[in-house]
């Protein structure tokens, strides 16, 4: 409870106690409402995922025929750079070698130039007079926050690496979520994966064919292209070339989607809220400081997506087709088109009419390394008490 309350809204200037505390049982009321809202919004659960013929993807370069502005400008997106073969990120080899400590564990990492003329750049791990190596092949990450290596050793294992490349310090450091103790060399190298493992990790980095072996996959499978969101699109170019009365009818539109399944859609990869009346659930995105990470679960506790009528869903604020809008003013129409004008659908804020995300939706930091996440769950954050 005590939690929950640390995040409750913020009462008006000065309350004092007897008011304040009132206003933090008033938030936590409605925000317990809100999730049992969502418990039945979501009853139905996530949707299926549709079989798709791999015969059917046509690539982006017949896209950009008809929609050249569009396919042009997703094109240099953070989107299609979220799988990149590591010999083309150019940053990353004229850099290199690349050194890195980890003293937990006592080993001493060291990004190389591969001697072998098959690879660009090795991982090589070292600890107790022993060393072990990994060929990297794929940057996983756009390189906003950072990019993460999968390689493979002379002996076929594959894993992804213990140590990433991050933005806001231009070295290594050790990736998240691998920062356990390692028992040796080898160990530090990597998460080694299995095939189930490694078509999991793939699958929102890539277009298609993410079962296939990291070293066979084409640099044409790789990130998130025109057809990773729209599905295959032989029949649509088909159908535009025969002339067909509504050719819009062949390919998927995710835009068009109604909220909750838009969520469950682009939360496929960015975090889908819980299914069914999760209510466990619900109730730990409201604490769990680390779901920020994950948009489309924070965004379902917020009153403004349940008073929304359907109407606020992620492509309310953000383009898929461009890299991520980071300046707070750039959303401030989308606050101000329901809490501003003659015919709002909700009240507007008493303080401020510009960088509404900077107040009610902050950045958090502390679970991430080297990362910040702005907070979906939009509201009025209460002041954190000393």
């Amino acid at each position: 409870m005590e939690q929950l309350m640390s995040i409750a809204i913020r009462p008006p200037a000065h309350p004092g106690p007897a008011r304040e505390s009132a206003a933090m049982r008033r938030n936590l009321a409605s925000c317990l409402l809100s999730v049992a809202v969502q418990a039945v919004l979501l009853s139905a659960g996530p949707p299926r995922a549709q079989a798709t013929d791999e015969s059917g993807y046509v690539g982006s370069s017949q896209c950009v025929q008809c929609h050249r502005e569009i396919a042009e400008v997703q094109l240099e997106s953070g989107h299609p750079l979220t799988l990149r073969r590591v010999r083309s990120i150019s940053r990353l080899v004229e850099t290199a070698p690349l050194e890195f400590s980890d003293p937990r564990n006592q080993v001493a990492y060291r990004i190389e130039r591969s001697a072998d003329p098959e690879f660009t750049l090795d991982l090589v791990a070292s600890r107790d007079g022993v060393a072990d190596r990994m060929h990297l092949l794929w940057g996983m990450g756009a390189g906003r926050k950072g990019i993460t290596f999968v390689g493979m050793t002379d002996a076929g294992a594959y894993g992804q690496s213990r140590v990433s490349w991050y933005q806001s310090t231009g070295g290594l450091d050790i990736t998240t979520g691998l920062e356990d103790r390692v028992d040796n060399a080898y160990d530090a190298l990597a998460d080694w994966m299995s095939p189930p493992q490694r078509e999991h990790c793939f699958a929102c980095h890539t277009t298609r064919n993410a079962d296939l072996p990291p070293e066979k996959m084409a640099p044409a499978s790789a990130g998130v292209h025109c057809e990773r969101c729209h599905g295959p699109g032989q029949e649509h170019v088909r159908a535009m070339n025969r002339g067909e009365s509504d050719p819009a009818a062949t390919i998927g539109n995710p835009g068009k989607m109604p909220a909750i399944e838009q969520l469950y859609f682009c939360g496929a990869c960015h975090g889908a809220p819980p299914g069914g009346s999760d209510l466990h659930a619900l109730a730990r995105f409201m604490v769990d400081k680390e779901v920020s990470r994950f948009p489309a679960q924070r965004l379902v506790l917020s009153q403004c997506y349940s008073e929304s009528r359907d109407q606020l869903k992620c492509t309310t604020c953000h383009d898929p087709h461009e890299s991520l809008v980071q300046t707070p003013a750039a959303y401030d129409s989308k606050c101000l088109s329901c809490h501003g004008g003659d015919h709002a659908m909700a009240s507007g804020c008493k303080v401020a009419a510009s960088q509404c995300s900077s107040c009610h939706m902050p950045f958090v930091e502390g679970f991430m390394t080297h990362s910040e996440f702005a907070d979906h769950w939009i509201r009025i954050v209460a002041d954190k008490k000393p």
